[in-house]
């Protein structure tokens, strides 16, 4: 593994999520860097979280006994042809 390359990938990340600029990180002091890579992971595992948590309340909210209910009403309305 290249001893540069998380700089690299939180470089990137930084510049992809929150449209950071390359030079203007190269300016900023190493620990200025490392603190905003923690808060940038921090604010993308809480979106992932939420995201999650959405789904998850979705998943929860199904009821299989209403889509039944809703299926058998709508094969009651069908007619059937005669032969």
């Amino acid at each position: 593994m290249m001893p540069l390359k998380h700089i690299l990938k939180n470089k990137l990340l930084l510049q992809k999520h929150f449209h950071t600029q390359e030079f203007a990180m190269d300016n900023w002091p190493y620990w200025l860097f490392e603190e905003n890579v923690k808060l940038v992971n921090e604010i993308l595992e809480e979106e992932d979280s939420n995201q999650k948590g959405k789904e998850g309340d979705q998943m929860g909210n199904f009821d299989a006994n209403s889509m039944m209910k809703n299926a058998s009403n709508m094969t009651n309305n069908m007619q059937m042809p005669k032969f």
